[in-house]
C-alpha cells in the first residue's frame, strides 16, 4: 500500500500490517527521529545513480530504524534526488525547464527485498493510484455522498462502485477491440453497458444457465 505522509504513523502501519500488507508512505514529518536519523546517516553514503522513466535520480537508503511502536519492526528510509528538464509553452513557444524534487519513504519491512529503485518507482505510483482510480470514481462512479449512513451500507456502496471501476478496467484492455484499434472510446463502451443493462431481459439468459 502507498499512503501520503498523513499516513506515516504506528497505528496506521500496525493495521495494514494485520491484514498482511506492506506500506510504502511518503515520510515528510521532520519532527520523527527516524526522519532525523535518515538525513544524518545518507549523508555518509555515497547515491546510487539511475536514470529512471527520463529522470536523473540519485538514491540513498538507510536501514534498520526504529519508528514508534516497537512491534511494528525496524524500518527503512529511502531518499531520493530528482533532475529533469520538463518542455512548458511560454508565448507559443517551446521552453526547456530545468526541474527537481526530493522525496523521501518510509518502508516496512516486509519490502526489505526490494531495491531503492523498486521503492522509487512504487512512491511516484501513488499518484497513479490518487488521478486514475479516485479521480474516476468520483467523476464517473459517483463516489460523492453515500445515500445512506448506516456502516454496512456505506461499505456495500463503496464495494459496489470499486467492483464496478475495476471489472470496466479489465473488460476494455481484454476485450475492447475497437477500443485498442483507436476505433471507439471508453465513453462510448460506457455507453453501451448502460443500454444494455436497461434491456436487462435480453441479457438474462447469459447467466440463468
Amino acid at each position: 500500500m502507498t499512503v501520503d505522509a498523513w499516513y506515516a504513523t504506528g497505528p496506521f502501519i500496525q493495521a495494514v500490517q494485520r491484514l498482511g500488507w506492506a506500506v510504502v508512505s511518503v515520510l515528510k514529518q521532520e519532527r520523527y527521529e527516524i526522519y532525523q536519523e535518515a538525513t544524518t546517516l545518507s549523508r555518509e553514503q555515497a547515491p546510487q545513480h539511475r536514470q529512471i522513466e527520463g529522470r536523473e535520480v540519485d538514491l540513498w537508503e538507510v536501514k534498520d530504524l526504529p519508528f514508534t511502536e516497537s512491534d511494528i519492526g525496524l524500518m527503512r528510509v529511502v531518499l531520493a534526488q530528482e533532475r529533469w528538464v520538463e518542455v512548458q509553452r511560454q508565448a507559443g513557444r517551446k521552453i526547456h525547464v530545468p526541474q527537481q524534487s526530493h522525496w523521501r519513504w518510509l518502508v516496512s519491512p516486509e519490502l526489505d527485498h526490494c531495491e531503492a529503485s523498486v521503492i522509487w518507482r512504487i512512491g511516484h505510483q501513488r499518484w497513479g493510484v490518487e488521478n486514475h482510480a479516485f479521480n474516476e470514481l468520483t467523476q464517473h462512479y459517483h463516489l460523492t455522498h453515500c445515500p445512506r449512513h448506516e456502516p454496512v451500507a456505506i461499505l456495500v456502496w463503496l464495494l459496489i462502485r470499486v467492483l464496478g471501476f475495476n471489472l470496466f478496467e479489465l473488460f476494455v484492455p481484454l476485450h475492447g477491440k475497437l477500443w485498442r484499434q483507436g476505433r471507439t472510446t471508453l465513453q462510448e463502451i460506457a455507453r453501451q453497458l448502460d443500454r444494455a443493462l436497461e434491456a436487462i431481459e435480453e441479457i438474462q439468459p447469459l447467466w440463468s444457465g
